[in-house]
């Protein structure tokens, strides 16, 4: 992080007279000041006219999070471990979540760098006992995130039922058991903001990963529900995919990729979305190698028959898929309610966009 220097001017001593042409030389001076932009005012230095640095960003980001209670499910490796890192180094107080003793370790660095930190050797999917650990050593939970995950890799021709159903419930099960332990807390408190992880394979599927895959997408569904549902009350949940070097992609990420998606990349990215001046609610965030880019459902214009037959939806299959036509961008079961029914809005969508 780096250090704002203050310049401090001191004058000792009796000051000379001036003749009339200094005493003028000083007059133009200050005239030329007074029709300077403020900002340009202030970073000019003392004395010599140079500029002052600029001030980093970074510089406040001791307080962003002041005060703030904070818990991390799955905060002991990886990605949970840099954001309980860095919410620390906000100033936040965070619970470390973790199924390990690895919580533990994280807590002691937080501390070692001045933060303020708690530990709790839980698994996701006890969200009661994480909630608990939270209010009797932090004071309750204004942000959550739940960063909890597992892998069992295999072709889906080979892939037994112990392998779909572990990955199923540690990352639905386990989003589910901590969004529900302390959904209550945020309620009556009239705010809190939570960020689920999903994953690309949630969003586009992959190969060899159809129950990680099914697993991050329902986490897709379970945010924008429950941004529909808390958004009342005041609680936003949103998700972020991050595409990061982790224990979980050590044997997927190519060399290349391990140098570029470093987690220390992402973790400014999901720290700004669980923040409290921002009012996202319901959105999915892609981000790794310092970039990060919304993403949402694109709608075809489509075709519609009075009668439909088989043989003429077949006929006419490309007009059902083609996008170049227009588009527009559904975000509730209402928009699809409306295009099934044939609303004028549908017929005539707000949002059209022209390809081609």
């Amino acid at each position: 992080m780096s250090t704002v220097m203050s310049s401090i001017v001191t004058f000792i001593g009796t000051r000379p007279l001036r003749s009339a042409s200094t005493r003028l030389a000083k007059r133009s001076a200050l005239a030329r000041q007074r029709k300077m932009p403020e900002i340009q005012r202030q970073n000019r230095g003392p004395k010599t006219g140079r500029r002052r640095p600029k001030e980093s960003g970074r510089m406040s980001v001791a307080k962003l999070f002041d005060r703030s209670r904070v818990v991390v499910v799955g905060g002991g490796r990886g990605l949970g471990r840099q954001y309980c890192l860095d919410l620390g180094q906000a100033g936040a107080d965070v619970l470390v979540a973790s199924q390990s003793d690895a919580a533990l370790t994280v807590v002691d660095e937080i501390r070692a760098a001045g933060g303020a930190a708690h530990g709790c050797v839980s698994d996701a999917r006890d969200g009661d006992r994480i909630a608990a650990a939270a209010r009797e050593h932090i004071g309750g939970i204004d942000a959550m995130i739940v960063n909890a995950g597992v892998v069992r890799d295999r072709s889906f021709g080979k892939m037994g039922g112990e392998e779909w159903s572990d990955v199923m419930s540690v990352h639905v099960d386990g989003a589910f058991a901590c969004c529900r332990a302390v959904w209550d807390d945020m309620r009556q408190q009239g705010q809190g903001s939570i960020v689920l992880t999903t994953s690309g394979a949630g969003l586009h599927g992959n190969f060899g990963q159809a129950n990680y895959a099914a697993a991050k997408g329902a986490i897709i569904a379970l945010a924008k529900s429950l941004a529909t549902e808390g958004k009342r009350a005041g609680i936003r949940v949103n998700a972020v995919a991050p595409m990061a070097l982790t224990e979980m992609t050590e044997d997927v990420f190519t060399p290349e990729l391990k140098a570029a998606l470093d987690v220390e990349r992402v973790s400014p990215f999901v720290l700004a979305l669980l923040h409290r001046s921002n009012s996202a609610n319901g959105l999915v965030i892609e981000t790794g190698g310092g970039w990060a880019a919304a993403m949402r459902w694109e709608r075809s214009r489509g075709l519609r028959l009075d009668a439909p037959g088989v043989d003429a939806v077949l006929e006419r299959w490309d007009e059902i898929v083609d996008f170049a036509a227009g588009s527009d961008w559904p975000k509730t079961t209402a928009d699809s309610l409306s295009a099934a029914l044939g609303a004028e809005t549908r017929d005539q969508p707000r949002h059209v966009r022209k390809m081609g």
